[in-house]
């Protein structure tokens, strides 16, 4: 049992001890070290502090971000999905903007706006009649003036079709600078009410005097002459005399500065006829349609100045307000 006196300083003396009468200075207690930021808990009244042991220094464990970034780095040693090629859907071709009707100018490189002969081949429904309505209405437009030799549909027919297209022909006609020569009505055996018309549509001799004359009227200018087609007249005259009379029309037309156009399915003509017609031709445009999309058609420049043509096929369609439209 611990009795005596405290010592406000040194604490209890035990029993038995003698106290000396003169107490050594008191020596003061190391102050308490407490860690950073951490309350210490207050020593009970009666007992001695005793200091706690100082904190040995530890390194501090890495950071959160430390493994955020490599977690990071791992997530960016592996491929994302956008980096690995995709198998399964190949990259689509871009779609080129859609090109104006002048388009077709720049395809043919000339050859529809100098002297020369250009065959539109294709069967029916590719386009080819609106392809025609198309130049002539663009040929108008610049002044040049045309004559539109139609052998597939009546004068009428082909009128409205051009109103459709934004360009009324009666204008045109009235200043005499658009003639329709009339191949159709005759066909029939009718009796034509245009001021120019074939009375022997099959007869080249009716063919070159009427085309000739009427392009006389204009020398020294740039004229169009289209002819939309020669499918029936190839049928009914002669090979032989077809490609003689058609060599020497094509010849005389060049001569007088004409751009002379012709419509026509080269599948249903005999071999050597489309042969020859190919070896005469300046500049060839196919068109070709889709049977499964009967919006989508081709075409496609097959020779140009004289030489066949390596050039990619142009997608089209037909719209009935604005005609032959590259898409």
């Amino acid at each position: 049992m611990v009795i005596g006196q405290k010592d406000d300083e040194a604490g209890w003396e035990e029993q038995g001890k003698p106290a000396t009468g003169k107490q050594p200075p008191s020596i003061p207690s190391a102050p308490t070290i407490k860690p950073a930021n951490t309350p210490g808990a207050q020593a009970p009244p009666g007992k001695a502090t005793i200091p706690p042991p100082s904190p040995v220094p530890q390194s501090a464990p890495p950071p959160i971000q430390q493994k955020q970034n490599q977690a990071t780095e791992k997530t960016q040693d592996k491929p994302t999905k956008a980096d690995k090629p995709t198998k399964e859907a190949p990259p689509q071709k871009a779609k080129k903007p859609p090109q104006s009707f002048d388009h077709i100018f720049e395809l043919t490189q000339g050859n529809l706006e100098s002297p020369g002969f250009v065959v539109i081949n294709g069967p029916p429904g590719a386009g080819k009649t609106t392809l025609c309505s198309g130049l002539t209405a663009n040929y108008l437009k610049k002044g040049d003036p045309c004559l539109y030799v139609t052998y597939d549909q009546a004068p009428t027919t082909l009128r409205e079709q051009m109103k459709k297209l934004g360009s009324d022909p009666s204008q045109y006609e009235s200043q005499y600078r658009f003639i329709i020569v009339d191949g159709y009505t005759s066909q029939s055996d009718s009796f034509s009410m245009e001021a120019t018309y074939l009375d022997q549509p099959f007869n080249f001799e009716n063919i070159q005097d009427t085309l000739v004359r009427n392009s006389q009227v204009f020398t020294g200018e740039k004229i169009r002459v289209i002819f939309d087609s020669i499918d029936k007249l190839a049928t009914k005259v002669p090979q032989k005399d077809f490609v003689k009379s058609f060599t020497e029309l094509a010849g005389k037309l060049k001569d007088s500065g004409v751009t002379l156009i012709v419509t026509v399915d080269m599948s249903q003509l005999p071999k050597d006829l489309g042969g020859s017609l190919t070896d005469m031709a300046d500049c060839i445009a196919d068109l070709s349609k889709d049977d499964s999309d009967p919006n989508e058609r081709e075409l496609k420049i097959q020779r140009l100045n004289q030489k066949s043509a390596k050039i990619d096929a142009e997608t089209f369609e037909i719209d009935s307000t604005k005609g032959l439209v590259f898409v």
